[in-house]
């Protein structure tokens, strides 16, 4: 029969021991919820500090730090600083070993009574807003500039902060400067908080298979004929040297949009630099037919052979009749040049036009059919070669006021082999004729976003 020691067995007393031990184990480290505020109420007066809140209740003690060393014999919750202007004053509470800073005060600066905080200000965490702590005196100006990461965020010096797609997998943070007349002025950060990569569902809204014959689908699109002069435009703004006809292109038996590039037949046309044309090619627009708002924008194509071939998929903005090149935006899904066979180019172009982006596919763009996207959303533009990101352009980049983003509204599609030109560079003497093949073009939303305008 087990021993009974007060009303309790042996066996009893030590299964209470074994969890008491258990749990002290498994209890969650001691840590500050809240840190210490240090507050200034009055210049030249004392500093008082509010308590730490502990996440258990233990007994703290307090320590004023003076630019950088504790204070001997000062462990009050109230501390009269030196009048020293530039002093640096801080208050340190401990307890178990676990230590929590206060704010920093300077001596003859506006005194920032705490921490600037930011918080999310909805469920969807889309938004971010700011608390500031108040200031002795208590008219000082704040100036707020809010940070991605390392950078300044340009314009952002709203109370408010709506998250870009570009702020995902970064820190945001805030930063405050102060200023009143007779004190100097401070700044203070507030913390950091991590914005989660969102990952990306897409879902199929429009799609063009060439499988309607061995004809275009007039439905969709139309040709754009000739040398641009009809469409005051000579040379297509690049000095390019083919005339564009529509039955340079057919879909094939196995459902591919072939373009035909050829010196045969283009004597019977005269171009704009003033002799018969030298090659025959064609282009073909979604304008006015079916535009496209935001989403994933991708074609599988193979590529052009020959110097001063120029490939492209790309869109425009549909507002091009009233507001004319660049403002109406572009974005250059990829181009492929023959001059360059390895390497693929995205661009984005508007006001004061911006970089293109690269990469290569070492076999050369015309080995065989590769994938190029754009995704496309309000802030962000990305670039892809076979699924694979290459560049990307964050609307918050755009620093330069001559810079603009012009990627807000609709766009059309086009489609076109160019001959020479600004960027398609000199046309080999010995080429005779070139061929681009487009399998598919597909249009995608992102997460939701992305829509397609029927006209």
């Amino acid at each position: 029969m087990p021993k009974i020691i007060a009303g309790f067995s042996a066996a009893s007393l030590l299964a209470i021991s074994t969890l008491v031990a258990m749990t002290s184990a498994s209890a969650e480290p001691l840590a500050a919820l809240t840190p210490p505020v240090i507050t200034l109420t009055k210049a030249g007066g004392a500093i008082t500090e509010t308590p730490a809140t502990w996440n258990s209740a233990v007994k703290s003690t307090i320590s004023w730090i003076v630019n950088g060393k504790a204070t001997a014999g000062k462990s009050g919750k109230s501390f009269t600083p030196p009048s020293t202007k530039g002093t640096r004053i801080q208050a340190l509470e401990s307890a178990n070993g676990v230590t929590a800073t206060s704010n920093t005060i300077i001596i003859g600066n506006v005194a920032v009574n705490g921490f600037i905080t930011i918080s999310y200000t909805d469920p969807a965490k889309s938004q971010m807003s700011v608390v500031l702590p108040k200031t002795t005196p208590a008219n000082a100006t704040p100036v707020l500039q809010w940070f991605s990461g390392p950078f300044e965020v340009k314009g952002a010096h709203a109370t408010t902060y709506q998250l870009a797609t570009g702020d995902q997998g970064n820190d945001i943070s805030l930063q405050v400067s102060y200023s009143a007349k007779g004190f100097g002025p401070t700044s203070a950060t507030s913390q950091s908080i991590s914005i989660p990569v969102i990952p990306r569902s897409y879902s199929l809204i429009w799609s063009e298979d060439f499988n309607s014959g061995s004809s275009i689908n007039a439905s969709v699109w139309s040709p754009e004929n000739g040398d641009g002069a009809a469409f005051k435009n000579r040379g297509w703004g690049n000095l390019e040297r083919q005339w564009y006809l529509d039955s340079q292109s057919a879909i094939d038996s196995t459902g591919v949009l072939v373009t035909t590039a050829t010196t045969t037949g283009a004597n019977a046309y005269s171009c704009y630099y003033g002799t018969p044309c030298e090659w025959l090619s064609s282009k073909f627009v979604t304008k006015n037919k079916v535009g496209f708002k935001y989403g994933r924008i991708e074609a599988r194509i193979k590529g052009p052979v020959g110097a001063g071939t120029w490939g492209a998929f790309w869109m425009l903005g549909a507002n091009i009749d009233d507001r004319p090149w660049p403002g109406c935006g572009e974005i250059d899904v990829t181009e492929l040049l023959g001059r360059t066979p390895t390497t693929v180019y995205g661009t984005p172009h508007g006001p004061a036009s911006g970089q293109s982006f690269t990469t290569s596919i070492d076999a050369g763009i015309a080995s065989d059919y590769h994938t190029y996207a754009v995704d496309w959303l309000p802030d962000q533009i990305t670039w892809y070669l076979d699924g694979k990101p290459y560049g990307t352009l964050n609307k918050a980049s755009l620093t330069d006021p001559a810079h603009t983003w012009v990627f807000d509204h609709e766009y059309y599609l086009l489609i076109n082999l160019a001959m020479g030109g600004t960027f398609g560079g000199a046309i080999d003497p010995d080429l005779k004729s070139a061929t681009m093949s487009v399998d598919w073009v597909h249009v995608s939303s992102i997460n939701g976003v992305g829509e397609v305008i029927k006209h």
